[in-house]
């Protein structure tokens, strides 16, 4: 079995039904963030459950591995260590904020004994407020996966989906996040989902065989691959996945919106994800440990760090040493930018309509 390394023998492998089974990958790049969602998991859970984890290794340091044991409630969570086979995701495309191991949820069937049949994946960049089990309790209906519409790309077409399309397209991260969804058969106006939390039926992505598939989309139309796995991921599940609440996955850009009328929400929908998210997804280039992250829920990642072993931990200032008001300069030019960006992307939309 693909990166297993030996879950037979290991104690605590016996696991209650009830009690979530939770898939993340890090390498040694990402084992705060690692440490700091996984606490945030345990320690809103409810107290009646424990949990199980598999943490995809992508070469995490021995004493990195002591440290993150040491920053979770072990009493309450069997933690499995899994090095996946890198060859199977060889000449796939990587990038300075992405590395290999954002593929390695594909090979989740792969990896994972042959009695897990269900999990729950989670990247790393993100704080869980909410219990945990209320997400591994929700019924799947023959779907493949359980997962959140893309507030960023919300439509595998947003020109043909969106009521008030320009108004909403200068916000949008992508229009249509794949290029080439008509020669692949996809509706235009089929939903779009972002792949950082996900519930997964792995029992039924064994029997289909979904990870030949997913490698296979990405190197037939490796021209066309935008965000890495998730363009997989969308393409091969495309109307095999159902849809979650959008609180499991609030996402940075909910925050970029001026206001839902600019956003693809409804009102009541957008003011819920923004005051009450059960998962905060640091979904954007800037991460809450970056020096002048400016990400208003960014005291979460903090307030978690400070009950791991890396407690205290803050950005140092980078050296050539900007004040803050030179970082506020920045911060105001950037938004200038973003809104000349917008408007010019408004005008070039129309013009190619």
């Amino acid at each position: 079995m693909m990166g297993q390394e030996h879950l037979q023998n290991h104690p605590g492998t016996t696991r209650v039904a009830e009690d979530p089974v939770v898939v993340c990958a890090a390498d040694n790049g990402f084992v705060m963030p690692l440490a700091v969602a996984v606490r945030s998991v345990v320690t809103n859970l409810d107290p009646r459950r424990k949990l199980t984890l598999f943490v995809l290794d992508g070469g995490i340091s021995g004493e990195n591995r002591r440290r993150l044991e040491q920053s979770w409630e072990m009493d309450r969570l069997v933690v499995h260590w899994i090095r996946p086979d890198l060859e199977a995701l060889r000449d796939l495309s990587v990038s300075d904020q992405v590395t290999i191991a954002a593929y390695f949820r594909i090979l989740i069937g792969k990896m994972l004994p042959n009695d897990v049949r269900k999990v729950i994946y989670l990247d790393c960049d993100l704080v869980v407020l909410g219990d945990l089990g209320l997400l591994w309790d929700q019924p799947m209906e023959g779907r493949h996966c359980l997962a959140v519409q893309d507030v960023a790309s919300p439509y595998f077409d947003s020109e043909q989906a969106l009521p008030d399309f320009p108004r909403r397209a200068p916000y949008l991260a992508a229009v249509r996040p794949v290029m080439n969804y008509r020669e692949l058969g996809i509706r235009g106006q089929a939903k779009y989902f972002n792949s950082g939390i996900l519930v997964i039926d792995l029992a039924r992505w064994r029997q289909e065989n979904l990870t030949d598939q997913l490698l296979d989309c990405l190197h037939q139309n490796r021209e066309h691959v935008l965000w890495w796995d998730q363009y997989a991921l969308n393409v091969v599940l495309a109307g095999k996945w159902g849809e979650l609440d959008p609180r499991w996955n609030q996402l940075a850009m909910i925050h970029t919106f001026p206001s839902w009328q600019t956003s693809p929400l409804d009102e009541a929908t957008y003011r819920r994800i923004v005051r009450e998210p059960w998962i905060v997804h640091f979904a954007s280039p800037s991460k809450p440990w970056h020096y002048g992250n400016s990400h208003p829920r960014r005291d979460l990642y903090f307030q978690y760090l400070d009950q791991t072993a890396w407690a205290t931990w803050r950005p140092k200032r980078p050296p050539f040493s900007l004040s803050e008001w030179q970082y506020a300069r920045i911060r105001r030019w950037r938004s200038l930018c973003g809104r000349q960006y917008r408007k010019l992307k408004t005008h070039l939309l129309r013009r190619s309509a």
